[in-house]
């Protein structure tokens, strides 16, 4: 049987297993209230996770380009980028994406297919490395934009700083 019409038969397996082993790098107590993902406003960060990969399952299944990934890795590295993760810990869910289809379809795929599909997704956690820099940049901007005016602010306030041009502010 080819590799990907057996994750298409395993689809909704290696989507389970995913989806617990990510949630499994949160604390005991997250965790409980993770796993209950069917609900996007009561737990959005849960539903978020499982869609996300989901979605990434399907795209790996359905052989697309990495640029098709860019949506659903950037819905979950956005989430993991403002926790309390590392930069390994918030891209490594991929690696257990790999872990949870490598051990559910291994006795079965052909050898070569399985390092292809394996390498394959190596290059999904490059992507999403690329992408969780991105979002902590744009973290780091903007706490460093709020104390740059918290701090104008204060000095206007005092007047130890004599009226400047907002421009100048804005850049």
């Amino acid at each position: 049987m080819e590799i990907y019409d057996l994750l298409s038969k395993k689809r909704n397996s290696i989507i389970d297993k995913c989806f617990d082993l990510t949630i499994s790098t949160y604390p005991e107590q997250s965790r409980i209230f993770l796993r209950e993902r069917k609900r996007q406003f009561t737990n959005p960060v849960g539903y978020t996770l499982y869609h996300g990969i989901e979605r990434i399952i399907d795209k790996i299944i359905a052989q697309e380009s990495l640029e098709n990934f860019i949506p659903p890795l950037e819905e979950i590295i956005r989430v993991r980028a403002v926790q309390d993760f590392i930069p390994s810990e918030a891209v490594g869910f991929i690696f257990l994406i790999k872990e949870a289809i490598y051990s559910l379809i291994y006795k079965e795929a052909k050898y070569n297919e399985l390092m292809d599909l394996l390498s394959r997704i190596d290059s999904l956690a490059l992507l999403a490395f690329d992408i969780f820099m991105k979002y902590r940049e744009k973290i780091y901007d903007m706490k460093a934009r709020e104390l740059r005016d918290r701090t104008w602010w204060i000095l206007k306030k005092y007047n130890i700083i004599s009226e400047i041009d907002d421009s100048i502010l804005e850049k």
